[in-house]
């Protein structure tokens, strides 16, 4: 009886969550399909474990605290470098390129572990180095799946420094390179920062969908072109969509992001 209650309890948390948004109690019955009284009994046991939370002035139901902070807690226990090593090692024996991994910093990326090939003609990324966001595939990467008025804010007043010739430096011009990030999945770099690297990045996303880290591919571009490497990205997204997963991660809905 009390397994039956708990797996009954699961799949209403489940329902809510799956939701996206708050939900009335007769909304919760129609989607769980059980009668009202359980209803009524499992909300109550998860109002009062805190698990869920009853808005009474809108007279809905959302997930609660102690979600959270089970999440929260599970997060700071992982190292996202170790979880995505066997995805790194997958697209380094793939392709003969560097496969590295980086998480925001700022106005910067930075880079947390390096697989790099032997034939790279010397890294430019390394353990603990830094790339500006505007001229990065990574940094493409992470800001296209920030929800728009935050990267107004971000982006007031940035510097879009010119490194190279390639760099955009135009904020319109770098907007559209979100916008092929959020159509196709990854973001790239034509030796926007440095004259003859070029690269790709997709995004891992947390439980609520922020982009905290990217999966990336960069070669030199004597050795390999963007359409190479675009080629690649199948294969790349697919590693970041693994390690999304595995983390209890989710993909955002884009078109979310404009509304928010």
């Amino acid at each position: 009886m009390q397994s039956s209650i708990v797996h009954k309890l699961l799949g209403l948390l489940s329902v809510i969550s799956e939701a996206q948004k708050p939900l009335t109690f007769s909304e919760v019955v129609d989607k769980t399909g059980l009668n009202k009284s359980t209803i009524h009994r499992l909300l109550a046991i998860g109002v009062e474990e805190r698990m869920l939370r009853y808005d009474s002035h809108r007279k809905v139901y959302l997930l609660g605290p102690r979600v959270f902070d089970l999440v929260r807690n599970a997060y700071n226990g992982y190292d996202i470098q170790a979880i995505a090593l066997d995805e790194m090692i997958r697209l380094f024996d793939l392709y003969d390129a560097n496969v590295t991994i980086g998480v925001p910093g700022g106005h910067e990326v930075i880079y947390l572990r390096v697989l790099e090939s032997a034939r790279s003609m010397g890294g430019v990324q390394r353990p603990g180095m830094r790339d500006p966001i505007h001229c990065s595939a990574s940094g493409k990467a992470l800001l296209a799946y920030y929800p728009d008025k935050v990267l107004t804010s971000l982006l007031k007043n940035y510097d879009f420094s010119q490194l190279t010739e390639r760099t955009i430096t135009d904020i319109d011009a770098f907007k559209a390179e979100l916008e092929f990030v959020r159509e196709h999945g990854y973001g790239k770099n034509d030796r926007e920062e440095y004259d003859h690297f070029l690269g790709i990045s997709a995004p891992v996303f947390n439980y609520i969908g922020e982009p905290i880290a990217v999966l990336n591919i960069w070669s030199s571009h004597s050795r390999h072109t963007m359409t190479d490497l675009m080629g690649w990205s199948g294969e790349l997204k697919a590693s970041a969509a693994r390690v999304t997963e595995m983390i209890g991660g989710v993909a955002p809905d884009v078109a979310s992001l404009r509304a928010l």
